[in-house]
């Protein structure tokens, strides 16, 4: 992934872009915190033990048809620590 920051005097708004994506800042300092911060999480070590404590979850075909599982408390407690 492609992160760099870069500034928009035109609208006095510093940008954080990822790849394809962007994010606004109002300070060249939130946007250099936001970068600091995503490069730790990304550079963080991982371990499949991590990915193996959140159950699977539905798929989008699935979604809204009888039968289909509900999120439960594991899957939000993951959703949360992502």
């Amino acid at each position: 992934m492609n992160i760099y920051v870069e500034d928009n005097p035109e609208q006095n708004r510093w940008w954080v872009r990822m790849d394809d994506c962007r994010v606004s800042f109002n300070t060249s300092i939130e946007a250099q915190a936001f970068v600091e911060r995503l490069n730790a999480r990304l550079n963080a070590p991982h371990t499949l033990d991590m990915l193996a404590d959140c159950s699977s979850r539905p798929s989008m075909a699935t979604v809204g048809k009888p039968g289909a599982r509900m999120a439960t408390q594991a899957d939000i407690r993951c959703a949360k620590e992502a």
